[in-house]
């Protein structure tokens, strides 16, 4: 099963649309917001400086970051984001970025290296601005235990970038 699903996104990556990218405009977006959902999670606010890069494959856009949180945990990641035109404007951007752990909070995600599953609802506001709320869960993906994980809900801005 999993040398089926390696060679599926190997032959996905060398495919020929994925060669040609496509230019768009660079994006820097900031968000702020709760890091851990439910009763039992440790509340913090959370902060995420991002960059979207200038080029696009079909709807595939690389990014990468830095999470803050005032529990003390920093994570920095680099990954995808699939960005989906809908519509009046609106983008539904489902996402995935492995990153590292850079430095502990209070809670124990146990391992270095964590992954970040997101959804996110971009609406245009201005030219170039546009208002942004995701959803996202991270954890280690039970590279280890304990595999807590941990939930945030963030509110922001995307700025281009000309």
């Amino acid at each position: 099963m999993r040398w089926r699903l390696g060679v599926l996104v190997t032959g996905l990556m060398l495919s020929p649309w994925m060669v040609r990218a496509e230019p768009a405009p660079a994006a820097f977006s900031m968000q702020a917001g709760y890091w851990g959902l439910g009763p039992n999670a440790e509340h913090a606010l959370a902060v995420q400086l991002e960059l979207r890069l200038g080029v696009r494959w079909w709807w595939v856009r690389p990014t990468a970051g830095l999470l803050q949180s005032t529990d003390g945990t920093q994570y920095v990641f680099a990954g995808v984001l699939l960005e989906i035109p809908l519509f009046w404007g609106l983008t539904l951007s489902p996402g995935f970025a492995p990153g590292i752990r850079t430095m502990d909070g209070q809670r124990d995600l146990g391992s270095l290296v964590l992954f970040k599953s997101s959804v996110e609802l971009g609406l245009p506001l201005f030219p170039g601005l546009r208002g942004l709320v995701s959803f996202a869960h991270i954890s280690n993906g039970k590279l280890a235990k304990p595999n807590p994980g941990i939930e945030l809900l963030l509110f922001g801005l995307e700025l281009q970038l000309e």
